[in-house]
């Protein structure tokens, strides 16, 4: 995360203390595993009060229609670019002048500071797309934020979603201000044909053996690096390896006596980071740059990890990693579940305050968001990941999904719906967790590169930066 970022952050977390998608929805229970986030009762939707996104049957559509079109602010035009199109093929009622975006800028951080120079004005503006990192920034800020339920939407609407995407669109009074239509689950990619040449694995069955846990994927590692001859990194970036750890702790980043939690998986991380580092098990190459790509593309990495928007052509994320089409690897790869269940990024749909277009507002989160026969139709138009555990659990029993990116076509909504079934972030949402995690994975870097040299220096960094990033926000003694 970039200064701008950890300052938005900042700003969101010192509001908090001061002010202390379609047709008709699908009502049809859903028959999900015990561990699924797709539950009938949402826990984060339970402590919800005054919400009356909890109560049964229709809601009122608080919403007025005096708008012409219906505006959403986005950063990038993909996502909403394919989605209109999808949403204009199966609504002929709607037409396209009726449906328009405001692009605020290409990257993630740029677009919220530019939402916040827009919110500002008297401009339109119905819905729009919140990132991950920076979601809280705005649904803990009723002036820029709505409940969902200003739609006439409640929790029944959102009964088949996955519980995590319930959990980081619910503001810090539990409050439901944002939902997504994609579940970002990750995993890990893997050079098939050399899975099987150095460890043996021939299938992603045996390939998930192999990397089933840390120590074994240390010890996997271990045995690529040797065969040859230290050449080849098991995984590309450390960037990767954060993606995974910072959905598994334990506990949150904030304690019940709001103070900062540093517990052993802090030191965990480290240790292991650096022995990868040291070893060049791990590359020293960042995130995003033209040599993160190279490290697949001329086969220096045995491995990424990445999640469901890195898939598509060979112009996707991932199908950049392979070099594209013409690279002699292209299509060599496959795909496992990885040591741990994690996602990536994602992006949420939240309710303007300034809406005046409610009725396909309302139409619109339904389709995306809620109704299964839609977000189906979805899911097979773009490729993408829904937000639905049954959704996704009806194309991968029908066998229908090849990906062109893994070897023999694999399917990789078989492995990604495994992994988002085990993603639980259950009381480990704060909202200062956007600046908490880039401060770590500075002080991870900075340990890494030698600017710390030892795991008890990196936390005290680590911590003496939250402390200054946060200094009201947080009890320090």
């Amino acid at each position: 995360m970039n200064k701008l970022k950890r300052t938005l952050a900042l700003v969101a977390t010192l509001a908090l203390a001061t002010t202390a998608f379609v047709g008709c929805g699908d009502d049809s229970s859903s028959s999900v595993p015990a561990n699924n986030s797709s539950k009938t009762e949402s826990k984060v939707d339970d402590s919800s009060t005054g919400d009356s996104s909890k109560t049964e049957g229709k809601a009122e559509n608080k919403v007025p229609n005096t708008g012409s079109t219906l505006s959403i602010l986005c950063w990038t035009g993909d996502d909403i670019k394919a989605m209109k199109d999808c949403f204009l093929a199966n609504n002929s009622d709607v037409k396209d002048a009726d449906i328009t975006w405001v692009q605020c800028g290409t990257k993630g951080g740029d677009a919220a500071e530019n939402y916040t120079q827009y919110f500002a004005g008297d401009e339109d503006v119905d819905l729009y797309i919140a990132e991950a990192d920076w979601i809280m920034t705005f649904i803990n800020d009723d002036a820029v934020s709505a409940p969902l339920s200003n739609l006439g939407l409640t929790d029944d609407d959102f009964k088949t979603n996955y519980d995590y995407i319930k959990q980081i669109g619910t503001d810090s009074k539990g409050v439901l201000k944002g939902t997504s239509w994609q579940s970002t689950p990750g995993g890990f990619a893997y050079r098939a044909d050399l899975a099987k040449e150095y460890l043996g694995a021939s299938t992603p069955a045996e390939m998930q053996e192999k990397v089933k846990d840390w120590d074994t994927f240390m010890e996997s590692a271990k045995t690529i690096s040797e065969k040859t001859e230290g050449k080849m990194n098991m995984t590309a970036t450390i960037g990767g390896l954060w993606q995974v750890f910072s959905y598994n702790r334990a506990q949150a980043w904030v304690d019940k006596d709001n103070k900062l939690a540093i517990d052993d998986s802090c030191t965990k991380f480290m240790n292991m980071v650096k022995e990868m580092r040291d070893k060049n098990y791990v590359s020293g190459e960042d995130q995003w740059g033209d040599s993160w790509f190279a490290l697949g593309a001329n086969g220096d990495t045995f491995g990424y990890f990445v999640c469901s928007w890195c898939f598509g052509d060979d112009t996707s994320t991932f199908g950049k990693m392979q070099g594209g089409k013409d690279n002699e690897n292209f299509g060599k790869w496959g795909f496992v579940k990885g040591p741990q269940e994690y996602a990536w990024g994602g992006s949420w749909l939240c309710l303007s305050p300034k809406a005046d277009n409610g009725e396909l507002a309302e139409k619109f989160v339904k389709f995306f968001c809620s109704n299964e026969e839609t977000m189906k139709k979805y899911a097979e138009f773009k490729g993408e990941f829904v937000n639905s555990y049954n959704v996704m659990k009806s194309i991968v029993d029908a066998k229908t999904n090849k990906s062109a990116l893994l070897a023999d076509g694999q399917d990789q909504f078989a492995t990604m719906i495994e992994v988002a079934a085990g993603i639980n972030l259950d009381g480990k949402i704060t909202p200062y967790d956007a600046t908490i995690k880039n401060d770590y994975i500075d002080a991870v870097n900075g340990y890494v590169k030698g600017d710390t040299t030892s795991v008890d220096d990196a936390l005290k960094a680590f911590k003496t930066k939250v402390a200054s990033d946060l200094p009201e926000q947080l009890t320090w003694e």
